[in-house]
């Protein structure tokens, strides 16, 4: 397979904003201020600036607080119709569904995707960087709905409409009323799905069309979106809630995980792409519907390189209760980090309110 060069994937990305719509959107016609927004989107950072994406819990209180706030801004700026946020989420289901979903591309397109829409959160608050949901974590929660990840201070309700958090009675574009439904169908990932993933060697092991269903990164994080509800349960709509893109960067950082167990089994993952592909979407000279960047080049190794890279899942610290957070714990007789659990009041939570309170050491 040709190596991509950085050129490549991102001189070829900047184009004129006419043949960037004939390439994402060649059945409907997208607003041109849209266009040459997308196309500002795509560019490097400066060398050696290397972004940091955290877990969730592991941000502090102003890098959570700035995330929140660079969304609701995007959300709020109708420069863009209908406002940039609700632009750059319909992105995920206009005419790029085919290339992004069921196939190889799925990892890459959606890797191109967040650091489109992480550039976007830039532009509001500088240093933004999306944050990954280990959703490990909750699964080992008796109830996940009360986990802290639902309460006011990070993504709002985990049932009905949500009506707490940051982004509390928001609306979507089509879809109604931002709305969860956590628990009533499907599953979260578990550190069984993990170790199965990264026991395969290709990424033909781990994605669509051919890979087994126990390490098959596309499907277990579909029955997260399901697990989820309402609108992230659904391509269409997934996107317009921001638990979408959080949940997305956590099978970034899996794959990059897998991209570097690759390297030190001899395989170059840049090089690494199935010969049998199933779409024709997903054919490696096929256009990825983002800019003029093709297939191939979801796997380009740049992106770690020179954009961001993943901080390592939380673990039990040795003589600790924590796991470097206020907000998870660790349960010592798994060796697991959990997080904290809401009170019974609506939307109220305490540090010291622990799921299983003799499970944890001092």
């Amino acid at each position: 397979m040709p190596s991509i060069t950085v050129s490549l994937i991102f001189l070829l990305a900047v184009i004129p904003y006419c043949d960037l719509q004939a390439q994402v959107a060649p059945n409907r016609s997208l607003d041109p201020s849209f266009l040459r927004w997308l196309n500002s989107l795509f560019y490097l950072p400066p060398e050696g600036e290397l972004r940091v994406r955290k877990e969730y819990r592991m941000l502090t209180d102003m890098e959570r607080n700035n995330f929140h706030l660079a969304i609701r801004l995007l959300k709020m700026d109708t420069s863009v119709p209908p406002n940039k946020f609700d632009a750059l989420a319909s992105l995920h289901h206009l005419n790029t569904a085919e290339a992004a979903h069921g196939g190889p591309n799925f990892l890459g397109w959606h890797r191109v995707y967040l650091v489109l829409c992480e550039n976007a959160l830039r532009e509001k608050i500088a240093n933004v960087t999306i944050p990954y949901w280990d959703n490990t974590l909750e699964e080992a929660l008796p109830d996940p709905r009360q986990s802290i990840l639902f309460s006011p201070l990070f993504m709002g309700s985990a049932s009905g409409q949500v009506v707490t958090g940051p982004f509390s009675y928001w609306s979507t574009v089509g879809y109604g009323q931002l709305a969860r439904d956590v628990g009533n169908s499907r599953r979260l990932m578990n550190p069984g799905d993990l170790t199965a993933i990264f026991s395969r060697r290709l990424i033909a092991d781990i994605s669509n069309p051919n890979a087994p269903e126990s390490s098959n990164l596309e499907e277990l994080h579909n029955d997260v979106h399901v697990y989820v509800g309402e609108q992230m349960s659904r391509i269409e709509s997934a996107s317009y809630d921001p638990l979408f893109y959080i949940h997305h960067a956590f099978i970034d950082c899996i794959w990059e995980e897998f991209r570097n167990l690759q390297r030190l089994s001899g395989v170059d993952p840049a090089r690494d792409f199935p010969r049998i592909v199933g779409e024709q979407a997903h054919q490696p000279l096929a256009s990825m519907g983002l800019g003029r960047l093709l297939v191939i080049d979801g796997i380009n190794n740049i992106f770690t390189q020179r954009i961001y890279r993943c901080e390592s899942r939380p673990a039990c610290i040795m003589n600790s209760n924590t796991c470097g957070s206020p907000y998870l714990r660790c349960d010592w007789t798994r060796q697991r980090c959990m997080p904290l659990i809401m009170s019974s009041g609506p939307g109220m939570f305490s540090r010291s309110q622990w799921p299983f309170p003799g499970f944890f050491a001092g």
